[in-house]
């Protein structure tokens, strides 16, 4: 993270400054904001983030807390207020995937595993590992328009989407079918983009199956998909380096 970023979510978060008192002086804001991003970024053991930056494992622990509660209080409202969708944003993300290929979409929609340490079957994957799974909407610009955390690793994108408040946004937009184009005589309303694993819906588009048997307009259909959905993981690419 950049240095100026950094200074600017401590300012967003300043309610998680805390006073000197009688006894012991308070960690400074700059330094709580710091323990949480490394202990949530690294997914390091609290003991070992404890030593590094010199206070207790249980401290650790109510710094991360308090920083995760706080950020999405803060920072939900600036950075995804998107919905409910108005005319205006629908446009500006259809403008973005116009430019890469494919028109009426506003978002590209995939899951990403999240690594976690308390260990429970519910979520425990085939890689071997325990998970949360980190469902995310995505612009062409990388931007997170929607975001759905803290269901097990064992649930596919498509049962945790079936079940979203997404999906029930788009179900209720009007605009979305206001907003649709015809194209070759069939009517295309605004929509999103996923991979196979996804249930298609009049809102939801995926590849043709898999087959030998393709035709070359549906395979060319899903190569241009298949580039436009790339936005989600490469957003999910740059949340993994930072």
């Amino acid at each position: 993270m950049k240095r100026s970023s950094f200074n600017k979510l401590c300012g967003l978060l300043s309610c998680l400054e805390r006073k000197d008192t009688n006894f012991r002086k308070a960690i400074s804001l700059e330094k709580r904001v710091a323990i949480a991003l490394y202990a949530l970024g690294s997914s390091s053991e609290y003991r070992s983030v404890g030593n590094m930056f010199g206070i207790a494992k249980s401290t650790v622990c109510l710094i991360v807390i308090e920083f995760c509660k706080q950020a999405w209080i803060v920072l939900h409202p600036v950075y995804l207020n998107h919905f409910p969708l108005s005319r205006e944003k629908i446009r500006e993300c259809m403008s973005g995937f116009n430019q890469i290929g494919f028109p009426q979409c506003i978002g590209a929609i995939d899951g990403c595993h999240i690594e976690i340490h308390p260990k429970h079957d519910d979520y425990f994957i085939y890689k071997g590992w325990y998970s949360t799974v980190l469902l995310a909407l995505v612009d062409a610009r990388y931007r997170f328009l929607y975001i759905n955390v803290d269901s097990p690793g064992k649930c596919n994108d498509s049962f945790i989407y079936e079940r979203s408040l997404l999906k029930q946004e788009l179900h209720n937009c009007a605009l979305l079918n206001k907003m649709s184009i015809q194209l070759e005589s069939v009517n295309i309303p605004v929509l999103i983009l996923g991979d196979s694993t996804f249930r298609l819906s009049p809102n939801l588009m995926k590849p043709f199956p898999f087959s030998l048997n393709n035709t070359s307009a549906q395979k060319k259909f899903n190569y241009q998909l298949s580039k436009c959905r790339r936005v989600v993981e490469n957003a999910f690419g740059h949340l993994k380096a930072q």
